[in-house]
């Protein structure tokens, strides 16, 4: 898969869960919240795509996703970042 069909596939996942997805510029690392009781997830807009397909995927990664279909690409793509941050834990 494209970065880009990557990139939207984790979007979706985040929709269909009822997490509004928020790309804003500043100085922050971003990452998933709750703000006035609505889950949300922020992103710093000036990434690269890969590095937003990380930050999405890392935040996905610590979810339970047992029972939402993924299909096996971004799976694997949420594995890998998932595998990584225990390694550096």
């Amino acid at each position: 898969m494209k970065e880009e069909e990557i990139l939207s596939g984790l979007e979706k996942i985040l929709e269909s869960l009822g997490i509004e997805l928020r790309y804003e510029k500043g100085d922050f690392s971003g990452g998933y919240c709750v703000l006035k009781e609505k889950p949300m997830m922020i992103v710093q807009s000036t990434l690269s795509e890969a590095q937003k397909i990380k930050a999405l995927a890392r935040e996905l990664a610590q979810m339970d996703l047992q029972n939402v279909f993924i299909v096996p690409a971004l799976r694997e793509v949420i594995d890998e970042v998932a595998g990584t941050n225990a390694v550096q834990n």
